[in-house]
């Protein structure tokens, strides 16, 4: 998001000169909206009775529910995944088509004016459509792809409709549509590997392989927790959540799902690489810059403008680059650790649980913008997802041959996003229509993408070829055009754009 000089000093000067007349009354509302969202968050019952209220001040962006699986499909585009991964991949890439459906069927089935039998017949449409992808590219047999194909689309949706009331205000159907085809995907893959554990000796395993297993066993048992704290309520307080922490951290490290147990698995993967060492430690002082960033901003004002929090996306963009160009499945582990932490911290600021909720909240309304309308900590969370989403979408990610595609989050919002913000907010004079967008911030947004990427191609660290210079240009623009239009999440939305047309070539 980024406005113009103007409007960006006036919005700026509003918080601040409001700040201090609205402390009282905010603190109180902050109160009462703090336990109106927790019982709404963690009591089925409440979810239940609410009606879905998607985030205010935006449209539904009903068309994101393509991105995942067009995102999925490009890499069939060009050469079929790697061997190994082929039969997984089209497996999550079906379900992702018919989760796009059914997404499409709920759109028709909630909000047009149809017939009893229509909306009859568009129920069923999601489970025939996957059932048939099962049976007809996978080869499965058919009882399994029926009754595979109709759970999964029923569990997607039934998940869909009570996030979308539990979790109020905080997402448009657009947005939830990403992140729980995401959610069910994951899923998905933990279910496949551990059939493929059970089938196979774990010592065959390579390194990658046993990462991403210890990596889905730990986010999996994260699940299983999340879980518990919605469903039992006395699970929710200081001591019986620390314990659930601590037995979480035991079923991580000490599961036997890898040969060695994973503690070990870890530890000689760090330290077999002096390299690794390196980016570990780099690592380890952009976490504390990161909370010297918080600090100081809780510090020195009550809410932070835009440019303080691009901060984020330079941090993020030193986290990611070296960690693909030069160790990428330590930067796999290190976005599914970011990951956990982040859902961690989200729980203890919902539950209120001590000694950390009182800081976390505070760094919450510092740092929200008006994507952030809800309960959850939604901008942070997509920044992380958005940026790990190459990662995570590409089968065999650290093979070598993809690196344009795994720099697609960064490019699209690390880079680019950032520097249109910036431009946008000290240069911008010519706004598109009436967006707060501006036509400079554009031109900078492709400008700043197009320049890293030759910088990266003179230094020698990216190979290009026509093809992919064209793809990168194209890529570029459209996804310009889309941040300068969408009322949707940025941080989310940008980089599936940004793959899908980078992986064309």
């Amino acid at each position: 998001m980024r406005r113009s000089v103007s409007e960006t000093e006036h919005s700026e000067s509003d918080l601040s000169s409001g700040a201090t007349t609205e402390s009282n009354s905010s603190d109180c509302e902050q109160e009462d909206r703090h336990h109106s969202s927790r019982a709404t968050l963690l009591d089925p019952s409440a979810r239940r009775d609410n009606v879905m209220l998607p985030r205010p001040w935006a449209s539904s962006g009903g068309w994101m529910c393509f991105l995942v699986p067009l995102a999925l499909a490009s890499r069939f585009l060009n050469a079929p995944p790697c061997k190994e991964q082929v039969h997984l991949h089209l497996m999550l890439t079906v379900t992702a088509a018919g989760m796009c459906v059914e997404t499409l069927c709920f759109f028709v089935y909630f909000f047009a004016d149809t017939s009893i039998l229509a909306k009859c017949i568009i129920s069923l449409l999601p489970g025939t459509f996957t059932t048939l992808g099962f049976g007809l590219c996978l080869g499965t047999s058919w009882l399994f792809a029926v009754v595979a194909g109709f759970l999964m689309m029923a569990g997607y949706q039934h998940f869909y409709v009570c996030m979308m009331r539990g979790f109020s205000r905080c997402f448009t159907y657009g947005e939830a549509s990403i992140l729980f085809q995401g959610l069910t995907l994951f899923v998905v893959s933990v279910i496949y590997r551990l059939y493929d554990l059970c089938s196979a000796d774990a010592k065959t395993l390579g390194d990658f392989d046993r990462l991403n297993l210890i990596m889905l066993n730990a986010l999996m048992w994260l699940l299983v927790l999340c879980l518990l704290v919605i469903m039992v309520p006395r699970l929710r307080g200081p001591i019986p959540f620390y314990l659930l922490l601590g037995l979480l951290l035991v079923a991580v490290t000490c599961a036997p799902v890898t040969s060695p147990l994973p503690i070990v698995a870890l530890l000689q993967f760090i330290f077999r690489d002096p390299k690794r060492l390196q980016i570990i430690g780099f690592y380890l002082v952009l976490v504390v810059l990161t909370g010297a960033t918080v600090t100081w901003q809780l510090r020195h004002s009550v809410q932070a403008n835009t440019r303080v929090r691009k901060i984020f996306h330079l941090l993020i963009v030193l986290v990611f680059v070296p960690g693909v160009l030069y160790q990428c499945a330590l930067l796999y582990l290190a976005t599914g650790i970011a990951l956990a932490a982040f859902v961690v911290l989200e729980l203890v600021r919902l539950l209120q649980i001590p000694p950390f909720s009182e800081r976390l909240t505070e760094a919450f309304h510092s740092f929200r913008d008006e994507k952030d309308a809800g309960a959850l900590a939604l901008t942070p969370f997509c920044l992380l997802i958005g940026c790990s989403m190459p990662l995570w979408l590409t089968p065999c990610p650290c093979s070598g041959n993809d690196t344009l595609l795994l720099l697609s989050g960064i490019l699209a919002v690390g880079v680019g996003d950032t520097a249109a913000s910036v431009v946008g907010s000290k240069l911008g004079r010519n706004m598109w229509g009436n967006s707060s967008r501006s036509l400079e911030g554009t031109i900078a947004f492709v400008v700043a993408i197009l320049l890293s990427v030759w910088l990266l191609e003179a230094t020698g660290l990216l190979a290009m070829t026509q093809a992919k210079w064209f793809a990168t240009i194209f890529a570029a623009i459209n996804s310009a055009l889309v941040e300068a239009f969408t009322d949707q999440v940025d941080n989310l939305v940008l980089p599936l754009v940004f793959y899908i047309l980078v992986g064309l070539a």
